[in-house]
């Protein structure tokens, strides 16, 4: 049976809104957590999520059935609404 295989490593680099000081060091931790279940829900698997007050940097597979804007829309939006419940 033929099958299709790829490994595709992506390193995801997005800014907050306006490049404002958003991710606050006491949510980070949480925020990024609730980023790499995103991630793996949607069959890519986060190796490393990380950054600073203004951006987020994101080292994760790419799913065969995914494109990465689909990927990055999924976990800015959803990522938004959770940095605005921590906050």
């Amino acid at each position: 049976m033929p099958q299709s295989l790829s490994k595709i490593l992506l390193h995801i680099i997005f800014s907050t809104k306006n490049r404002e000081d958003f991710i606050r060091p006491e949510i980070e931790n949480e925020l990024y957590a609730y980023m790499a279940s995103i991630c793996n829900e949607y069959g890519c698997h986060a190796h490393k999520i990380g950054g600073v007050e203004n951006h987020v940097h994101i080292a994760c597979n790419l799913s065969r059935t995914l494109t990465v804007s689909k990927l990055l829309e999924y976990v800015k939006k959803s990522s938004s609404k959770q940095e605005k419940k921590l906050n």
